[in-house]
């Protein structure tokens, strides 16, 4: 007696076995940072070092994060201005403002941090009196949240804070701002799109984006507040890892089908010569 295999439990095997392979092989990510060091700084200005990890480098059409110091407004993800110094991390990243962010999600920068400033709205921000963070967000303003990061940081004569940061417990600042700014106007290091250093009252040009899209407004702050065409981008993988299992799945139930079309057909024959 021939043993029919059923096409519809083959397929539904193939593609639950896809769907496993595929979760196996894509990487976890979640983006943690750790700053150092992060508490009783020299209100004067002091250089911290930025280390973060388990960014996913391919969302956001490979834009990568901004990494940036400062207060955390209501606008925060879109306000440049509030902003003392900024680095545009992302895989590729070099020269000016820019810094590389690994294949695995990892970079290391370097961050000016100072407990009193003026923003680049002409805001006087007080760090001592409204808490201030090392932040990473998705680089040209992508509604992506999976990215952000807060990391408080806290000078001699303000509270303590931690050196590590995933935005779980930071409380928002009272402050906001834009372009990243020293004293007085943009500072070295804004996230502008093609790393170049900014200076105070000058519009600095970009190259366009890694998916070749120029830029609207090619200063710092546009830079910040470009929003990705269609909403949230994200890796393309979930979309192929679909359909490789669909196709494996299709090709699993015709080669079934051809199977039992074929013992049918053998059947047949043997009852046809059968005296």
């Amino acid at each position: 007696m021939p043993n029919f295999t059923n096409p519809r439990r083959c397929a539904a095997v193939a593609a639950t076995a896809a769907g496993l392979l595929v979760l196996a092989q894509a990487p976890a990510f979640a983006a943690s940072v750790r700053v150092s060091p992060s508490s009783g700084l020299d209100p004067a200005g002091q250089t911290v070092a930025v280390r973060g990890s388990g960014f996913d480098p391919a969302r956001n059409n490979r834009f990568g994060v901004y990494v940036v110091f400062g207060p955390r407004g209501s606008d925060w993800a879109t306000n440049s201005n509030a902003y003392l110094s900024a680095t545009w991390v992302h895989p590729g990243g070099s020269g000016g403002g820019q810094a590389p962010m690994s294949a695995s999600g990892g970079f290391s920068v370097s961050l000016t941090v100072k407990a009193k400033y003026t923003d680049g709205d002409g805001r006087k921000v007080d760090c001592l009196k409204t808490p201030c963070y090392v932040i990473t967000m998705a680089a040209h303003g992508a509604p992506d949240r999976s990215q952000d990061t807060f990391t408080p940081i806290t000078f001699k004569g303000s509270g303590s804070g931690s050196g590590s940061g995933n935005g779980s417990d930071a409380e928002p600042g009272a402050t906001a701002g834009g372009t990243p700014s020293s004293g007085g106007g943009a500072r070295s290091g804004a996230p502008t799109a093609d790393g170049a250093s900014a200076t105070p009252g000058a519009t600095s040009g970009g190259a366009a984006p890694p998916d070749g899209t120029p830029l609207a407004d090619a200063s710092p702050a546009g830079a910040f507040e470009r929003t990705v065409s269609g909403g949230q981008a994200s890796s393309p993988w979930p979309f192929w890892a679909t359909t490789a299992a669909a196709a494996g799945a299709a090709l699993i139930v015709r080669a079934a089908l051809r199977r039992r079309s074929g013992r049918v057909a053998a059947r047949r024959r043997d009852v046809a010569h059968t005296p």
